[in-house]
């Protein structure tokens, strides 16, 4: 069967079992998961404005339910099949980082953490919680901020740290602008952290904050 001689709606379907699932386009992967459109569009065209109205493909990692269904022949139902399908992506990433996963570097906590922060709309604060092996033995959404700044009171982050019994701590935060350099509360922030951490006998490692397409460590340029 020749592709162009298919209905635009079987299009996706048929390529994929033709020539195999990777070589549908992103617009014909959400074609695929949508399967039909509207009396208006097809099932391209729809998926084509989708990714328009958010601003782009890579922007549908941080679409919420409400922007979903406010787009035209998408109700609640698919709205939820399309986040589904973005959290379980959101997760393969994150698939080789088992239970007690050992993060040395910056990088590696990039690599952990990332997926689940760089498209947020608003600044949110973890805490990576390590035994003496560098093992995260928890993980802890301590804040959700500003778009422009969380709030972030260290005695919190301690609580927790005591009550893990951790052995040292990892700060991540997002930007929300894309742009990971720290600003200047920020780095306030950390070297109170770090002076509490001294104190405590529980070191901050680290804080990294997390971009769309990079990531800063304060540790890694001297700020700590």
């Amino acid at each position: 069967m020749i592709i162009r001689e298919m209905a635009n709606s079987d299009r996706p379907r048929e390529k994929a079992l033709h020539f195999g699932i990777e070589s549908l386009s992103h617009v014909e992967l959400l074609a695929l998961l949508i399967r039909c459109g509207t009396k208006e569009e097809s099932a391209l065209m729809l998926s084509q404005r989708i990714i328009n109205e958010a601003g782009g493909f890579n922007q549908l990692v941080g679409i919420s339910l409400a922007e979903l269904i406010a787009i035209k022949g998408i109700k609640q139902a698919k709205a939820l099949e399309i986040l589904g399908c973005i959290e379980l992506a959101k997760r393969l990433q994150q698939i080789k980082f088992t239970e007690n996963a050992t993060v040395q570097t910056a990088r590696e906590v990039y690599e952990y953490i990332g997926a689940k922060l760089k498209f947020e709309q608003q600044e949110k604060f973890y805490a990576l919680f390590l035994n003496t092996k560098n093992q995260i033995i928890k993980e802890k959404l301590l804040f959700i901020g500003t778009l422009n700044m969380s709030i972030v009171h260290p005695r919190d982050v301690f609580k927790e740290a005591v009550l893990s019994n951790c052995a040292a701590v990892i700060c991540v935060h997002n930007h929300p602008s894309g742009n990971p350099a720290p600003s200047k509360e920020d780095i306030i922030m950390t070297k109170k952290l770090v002076e509490i951490g001294e104190m405590m006998a529980i070191p901050i490692l680290d804080h990294i904050i997390i971009g769309q397409e990079n990531y800063y460590s304060l540790k890694a340029n001297h700020l700590i």
